[in-house]
This record gives structure tokens, sequence and C-alpha cells, in this order.
């Protein structure tokens, strides 16, 4: 009697943990979609500035990478979004290690992408 009654709040409790983890994850999914448009926002108004034109389409090719990222993270392929995550971080340190303008913000930008995919 005593493990039926113990079977029954087990199973009750880890019904409640379930749906709370669900609830927990997708707020999560939330913050980080929204991290990817703040990200790829930001990275898209560094183009403006740049002076070389590898620059700029690198940033561009970067901006696209984080939005193609986040599309991922939607449909829940973590492994397409890290990938995507990957080459918009590539992108970034062509940037940076080619002396386009706005350093600190693309440096910025690239670490900030690395601590997304860490998310995932």
């Amino acid at each position: 009697m005593i493990n039926m009654k113990l079977k029954a709040t087990l199973i009750a409790c880890l019904s409640v943990l379930t749906l709370s983890s669900y609830a927990n994850s997708s707020e999560n999914k939330e913050v980080i979609l929204q991290q990817c448009h703040d990200l790829a926002s930001t990275v898209a108004s560094l183009v403006s500035s740049q002076a070389k034109k590898t620059c700029a389409e690198k940033l561009v090719i970067a901006s696209l990478h984080i939005d193609t990222a986040a599309d991922w993270i939607v449909e829940d392929v973590h492994s397409a979004a890290k990938q995507e995550l990957d080459n918009a971080i590539y992108s970034l340190q062509y940037a940076e290690l080619n002396s386009c303008n706005r350093y600190i913000q693309i440096s910025h930008s690239k670490l900030e992408a690395q601590r997304i995919k860490s998310l995932l």
C-alpha cells in the first residue's frame, strides 16, 4: 500500500518536473533567439563603417550566418546552429585579423557569438 502511494507520488513529481523543464527550455530558447537577432543586427550595423570591401562582405556574411543559426534554433537543430555560428565566428575573426574598422565592436561580436554557441 505504501509502495503504491510512493510510486504515484513519484510519477506525479516526475511529470511536474518534466513540464517545468520543458517550460524553462522554451523560455531559454526565446532568450537565445533574441540574442541571435540582436547580434545579427549589431554585426549588420558595422558594415556601413567599413572602408575595405572584403571587411564589409565578411560582416554581411557573419550577420547572415547568425540569422541562419537563429532559424536552426527555432527548428531545434542545434548541431546546424552551432555550425552556422562557427561560420559567423570565422568571418568575424577574418574581419578582426584584417584590421577592419570598429575592431572592438567586431571582437565583442565574435565573443558574443561564441557565448551563444556555448549555450546550445
